[in-house]
């Protein structure tokens, strides 16, 4: 059956094959496992987009075409040439989700007048980015959850906490759809606003909590010692949400979770086929203390209506998603004027909205706020001239911002400034410019800083000399995004770093051999080194020492860094993890299969227990053996 002739029947046939397709490629790999997710995320768009194709008078051409061509990449799938496959569908993926987005909003929700239903509004189409109303099994759960042996046994190992901050930042997570990605940085600055915890230590301090009583559960390949993401497991999202509901936390509005928004003063944000509007009823109360956008891309904000919310804490309406494709857009940058009047706000978060070009001056009237998240505002030009009345901010990233060009004027007073991240080297060759390493010598709070070096940035000779005088600074990371034209005096700059240095993280790094300021000697306490991209091309630095406390290493698309096992064992003696991803090669000479695991961070005893592999090997970054005589994995 063709799927241009009858496309509505293939349907179920094609989620026949996404299922087989899944079932085929190998999810050991984070990216395998990344597209896995794709698919299955697609799965259930196309199940709940399935039922509501009556509606449609016209089936959309190219979806049409995307269709066909997923079938016949599937078609032709041969089983053994996983990655060829993994790039061709992706994009197809993608398209098909966008198109899905843009159908649903012609379908009509159907209302539910069932008076009886346990759980109210479940039968509505709710087409959310990452939501989907509740199915048959999960309601028939929430509604026995009292007497269910599996929900009941978790909300004992609930009722045994300690400690009411474990319960309430737990509590919080109920409102994140099923099987979400959390970042950890995210929730603990999320605690914080909501005054859940005062401090990063404390927010890290309930984070592993949680992860040791296994409330949630790492995300990632599982080798990696640094837990930065996580999932709660359905089961304990169920317990959560009976107990989020009985303590009047959350309701079910059209069968999702939402917080309760005059018990708890909260108000969430979720998609809804008709684009969010500050007109809506639950966001008229006065009272609130929280917004948090859950699943909304299409922001339509008056500034109005955020000058009546003088009680407002938290503003959450950036991204929190892990992807960092999701799309949030607003309606220009008015709306941002009313936070003036916002005397108790504490953390505001824009973070990757698009179609903000300036942040007006009226946000240096935020005298409490603590974190301000702008990272990849992509359209953003402006910042106020003069935020030195932020006294307060403990936290500023404006990171991944590319069209900014300079740093506003007073950053140098924000003495309880902790975290400073997308420094933006200046301009200007004028030592008074606020884009001066010096200027940020007397914050003595300050712990991680991230810089940017930009392709308009006029770099003062001694300039990154003055990192040495950031005496509290325990992580730095430094990115190069010079033009050629720069090169040659971005290369001789030399670096000095704060004393107490324990991780670096350099990101297109110019040089191609290790340069003089990136050796043991210069940086005896770090513990950590990250690089990322750039032209480097062997990590021999000349000398006899080694990188004695250095515990991980991540490389990734370092395209000319050729690096053999060998060495990186004896430069790095205290290695507990080793990361290399991008399209060079680790080469193993003669390495056993135990000691590349512990290096690698991947599981290889049974790629090795399966191939007749000689002593001299090359390990794609994915983890796969290839045979370099014959090219066949």
């Amino acid at each position: 059956m063709s799927i241009r002739t009858n496309p509505a029947k293939a349907v179920p046939a094609l989620l026949n094959r996404l299922t087989k397709t899944i079932q085929t490629i190998k999810t050991d790999q984070q990216e395998d496992t990344s597209l896995s997710e794709k698919i299955n995320n697609l799965k259930s768009d196309l199940n709940h987009m399935r039922c509501q194709f009556p509606a449609f008078k016209d089936w959309q051409e190219e979806l049409v075409h995307q269709f066909t061509e997923l079938d016949s990449l599937y078609r032709k799938f041969d089983g053994h040439n996983i990655n060829f496959l993994l790039r061709e569908i992706d994009p197809h993926l993608n398209q098909i989700k966008i198109l899905l987005s843009k159908l649903e909003l012609k379908v009509e929700p159907v209302s539910n007048n069932n008076p009886t239903d346990p759980i109210p509004g479940r039968h509505t189409s709710q087409q959310h980015s990452g939501f989907r109303e509740i199915s048959e099994l999960e309601e028939k759960i929430l509604s026995e959850a009292p007497m269910n042996p599996i929900v009941k046994n978790l909300r004992v190992s609930y009722d045994c906490l300690h400690r009411l901050d474990l319960r309430i930042c737990l509590l919080f997570l109920t409102i994140f759809p099923e099987n979400a990605v959390l970042k950890k940085m995210f929730l603990i600055y999320w605690w914080i606003g909501e005054g859940l915890v005062t401090t990063e230590e404390e927010g890290e301090e309930i984070f592993q909590e949680l992860l040791k009583l296994e409330f949630i559960i790492p995300y990632g390949n599982g080798k990696s010692p640094i837990v930065n993401k996580c999932r709660i497991h359905p089961w304990v999202r169920y317990m959560l949400i009976t107990v989020a509901i009985k303590e009047k936390l959350l309701h079910f509005d059209q069968g999702v979770p939402r917080f309760d928004t005059i018990n708890a003063r909260r108000a969430c944000l979720i998609g809804n086929c008709r684009s969010f509007s500050s007109e809506s009823h639950a966001l008229q109360n006065e009272n609130l203390r929280t917004i948090f956008n859950v699943s909304e891309s299409y922001l339509s904000l008056k500034p109005e209506w955020l000058a009546k919310l003088g009680k407002l804490e938290v503003l959450q309406l950036g991204r929190w998603q892990n992807s960092p494709t999701h799309h949030i857009e607003v309606e220009g940058k008015v709306f941002l004027t009313g936070l003036r009047g916002q005397k108790h706000l504490k953390y505001l978060s824009l973070r990757g909205i698009s179609r903000i070009t300036a942040i007006p001056s009226s946000i240096v009237q935020l005298v409490s706020l603590e974190i301000l998240d702008l990272k990849a505002c992509h359209n953003l030009e402006t910042l106020p001239s003069d935020i030195s009345s932020l006294r307060k901010l403990t936290h500023l990233d404006v990171s991944e911002c590319y069209l900014l060009e300079s740093m506003p004027k007073g950053l140098d007073k924000l003495t309880s400034l902790k975290v400073l991240k997308g420094f933006i080297i200046g301009n200007s060759d004028s030592e008074k410019s606020p884009g001066r390493i010096s200027n940020l010598r007397d914050l003595n709070k300050l712990e991680r800083l991230s810089i940017h070096i930009g392709s308009e940035a006029l770099i003062q000779v001694g300039e990154f000399d003055k990192l040495k005088d950031l005496k509290s600074v325990r992580c730095l990371k430094i990115s190069w995004g010079v033009v050629q034209k720069r090169k040659d005096q971005v290369v001789k700059e030399y670096i000095s770093f704060p004393p107490l240095l324990e991780k670096l993280d350099l990101e297109g790094i110019p040089q191609e051999k290790m340069p003089e300021w990136l050796k043991p000697s210069k940086l005896k306490q770090l513990k950590k080194l990250y690089m990322k991209g750039g032209e480097l091309r062997s990590l021999d630095h000349g000398e006899t020492d080694k990188w004695n406390n250095v515990e991980i290493l991540c490389l990734k698309y370092m395209k000319n860094l050729e690096i053999e096992l060998s060495t990186v064992k004896g430069m790095f003696p205290s290695l507990n993890y080793v990361q290399k991803m991008g399209r060079k090669k680790v080469e193993d000479q003669g390495a056993d299969a135990s000691e590349m695991e512990r290096l690698i961070g991947i599981d290889l005893a049974e790629i090795f227990a399966s191939s007749n592999c000689s002593s001299s090997i090359t390990v794609n970054v994915t983890g796969a053996v290839v045979d370099e005589n014959t090219g066949s994995k």
